[in-house]
């Protein structure tokens, strides 16, 4: 089935990114709030400072592509497509991080490498050459981000209706 990608980028100094968009408490809050907070390694609580994290880094490539749901015969179906994106721009994040000498790739939602994440056995990730975090689970509203960047809301399905579209947010940090 035929649908639509659209990409939209823009360059944030990391400096403006932690005074407008950086709310670790209300992230926080929404990742303990999801069924999977914890399960993998990309998930908070993590064993270092976000806010430091960030403060590593100058400058923010934030990359979203926007996947129209057109054709999508069901939520699973809209569901199915998401993340065969997601396979394919976590994969396009990391190829651009290996371009970019002391960068990192932000992943689009939590990993999704493993079927199950070591982290449930206790035991370090068996892939952190590809694992990434992503921009709410460091801290920061990426809706509101997407929302003030880009003039588009995120859009999310209620489990009965399929929204005309959905977001994969991410990008480099440099």
């Amino acid at each position: 089935m035929t649908y639509q990608k659209q990409r939209f980028e823009a360059r944030i100094a990391t400096e403006e990114l932690i005074e407008k968009y950086f709310d670790p408490a209300v992230t926080l809050a929404k990742c303990r709030a999801c069924r999977g907070f914890a399960s993998t390694w990309s998930c908070p609580d993590f064993d270092f400072d976000p806010l430091d994290f960030w403060k590593g880094f100058s400058r923010f490539h934030l990359i979203v592509d926007r996947i129209s749901n057109e054709g999508a015969a069901s939520v699973a179906a809209a569901k199915d497509r998401l993340l065969a994106e997601k396979s394919l721009y976590d994969a396009e994040m990391l190829a651009l991080e290996k371009e970019r000498p002391g960068s990192c790739a932000l992943a689009a939602q939590e990993c999704a490498h493993c079927t199950k994440c070591a982290r449930l056995a206790g035991k370090p990730c068996l892939h952190p050459e590809q694992m990434r975090y992503a921009l709410e689970s460091l801290g920061m509203l990426a809706v509101n981000l997407v929302k003030d960047q880009f003039g588009f809301d995120v859009l999310w399905s209620d489990g009965k209706s399929v929204p005309a579209y959905y977001l994969l947010v991410g990008g480099i940090l440099e």
